[in-house]
């Protein structure tokens, strides 16, 4: 009771200035309170986990009040999916509140309309939906907090990793925005907890669970519900410790369920339509060097599928802003050829989608693999915005060194830990086969880097008795 008092006057004198922020604290500190319950109901309590929560919270409330004040837009200029979602919750907000629960004519995914009910709760402002995202931040280093104790890490390792997804910059920056992203990846994070959980102990009640999140990642983005599904399946079968009559029957019953949430969701049995719609080479090439090409210099039918992403491309001159302004001048500054480079595909993976001949696919799929596992690389900044990448790039290529012995250490002796290793490889497989623009990227692999960091432990674990 004692900090009540300051905490009412304090959001009094924001509300003073800023009544949407004060109201976006109140409806944050909801939410905080919610989640402290639930977690006072389990037995994953501590000192340690109530730290890495408060730290998360502030740090991406924060990167919120940044990215919103300081109009901090280097990539888009102000236009991108956050935008269109901003139209389609506060035309949703609008109608719950005239009484009209229709959903009619909002097209596409449902992030928008939750957070129009957000809206309808609180008032229809961007910093209310960005505040939410903050929230969601701290679930998803909760998850991956969950994930590393489940494949048996210590609660410091678990600490650790949770930190380093906290102060993940691509996170920091897109879960700062309207995106789905943010929604995504707890989703994710979640679905792979459940298949860890599922592989130690089955139980049907978490299976239902997981058939729930798996649905909703593959309404939100099917390819990533693809790769949960696709290492649910095979891994389960391969790791779990159920007899093997059991895991015979069980396994007969979750192979012809799991095919059951794409087909619901109008993807197909196990996505057969999607799948067979993708993976042709016409479609292949339009996504490659058309959807995602950075400069487009022809316009071009798309095919009757829908995109699997319709973010304005990122190579799109915006208007900046006065922090990017003198950002600009202090790069040129110490890199005076920086924009004198050649303007075409200057932020887009350069390999040529050759399909035809299998042995020109493999080695231009090997190296848009790379691509996305390690770029941009050093050699694909051509502009002083794109310089923000390498406060991501450089920690990556030190922690992968450890991710990568913690995969070894996973296929020899910590199989739990298998689902983890298999999810990332799969989402990032697709990235490399379909999309060529690294903004976009950056920020859909995501979930499938911070899958990778929670192996990390493994890796460290000769290095930091911990």
């Amino acid at each position: 009771m004692k900090f009540l008092i300051p905490i009412i006057l304090g959001l009094t004198i924001i509300g003073f200035f800023d009544k949407t922020l004060a109201i976006g604290f109140i409806f944050i500190g909801f939410l905080c309170l919610i989640t402290f319950l639930v977690f006072s109901k389990t037995r994953i309590k501590g000192k340690a986990l109530v730290l890495l929560i408060l730290i998360t919270l502030l740090i991406h409330i924060g990167a919120v009040l940044f990215v919103h004040y300081a109009n901090f837009q280097p990539f888009s200029g102000g236009s991108g999916d956050y935008t269109v979602y901003q139209e389609r919750a506060q035309e949703v907000a609008q109608r719950v509140r005239q009484g009209n629960f229709s959903l009619e004519g909002v097209t596409g995914h449902r992030y928008p309309v939750i957070i129009g009910y957000i809206y309808v709760l609180t008032t229809p402002e961007m910093l209310i939906g960005q505040l939410f995202s903050a929230w969601l931040a701290v679930i998803s280093v909760l998850l991956t907090y969950l994930i590393v104790l489940e494949i048996n890490g210590s609660k410091k390792q678990a600490f650790l990793i949770g930190l380093i997804v906290c102060l993940y910059p691509s996170y920091l920056f897109y879960g700062s925005l309207l995106l789905k992203d943010t929604l995504v990846i707890p989703l994710t994070l979640f679905g792979l907890l459940l298949t860890l959980k599922l592989i130690k102990n089955f139980s049907w009640r978490n299976f239902l669970f997981f058939c729930i999140i798996l649905g909703a990642v593959t309404h939100f983005r099917f390819y990533i519900g693809y790769a949960l599904l696709f290492t649910f399946i095979p891994c389960w079968l391969l790791v779990s410790k159920l007899n093997l009559k059991k895991k015979f029957i069980y396994g007969i019953i979750i192979i012809i369920v799991l095919g059951f949430v794409p087909q619901f969701l109008g993807h197909g049995y196990y996505g057969f339509k999607s799948i067979k719609g993708f993976l042709n080479p016409k479609t292949i090439v339009h996504y490659r060097e058309i959807v995602y090409a950075p400069v487009s210099s022809s316009i071009v039918e798309a095919p009757e599928i829908s995109d699997p992403e319709t973010s304005v491309p990122e190579t799109s001159v915006p208007e900046t802003s006065g922090l990017e302004r003198v950002f600009k001048k202090i790069v040129v500054k110490i890199f005076p050829n920086i924009e004198k480079a050649p303007s075409v595909n200057r932020s887009s993976i350069e390999v040529k989608t050759e399909i035809e001949k299998p042995s020109n696919f493999l080695i231009n799929y090997s190296k848009s693999f790379i691509y996305v596992l390690l770029g941009p690389l050093p050699w694909h900044i051509q502009n002083y915005r794109q310089l923000f990448v390498l406060l991501e790039t450089i920690p990556w290529y030190f922690l992968l060194f450890f991710v990568i012995k913690g995969a070894f250490i996973t296929l020899k002796q910590k199989r739990i830990a298998l689902p983890l290793l298999v999810f990332s490889i799969i989402s990032l497989g697709v990235l490399a086969l379909f999309i060529s623009n690294f903004g976009i990227i950056t920020r859909i692999r995501m979930p499938s880097f911070i899958a990778l960091l929670c192996l990390i432990p493994l890796g460290f674990k000769k290095f930091l008795k911990i």
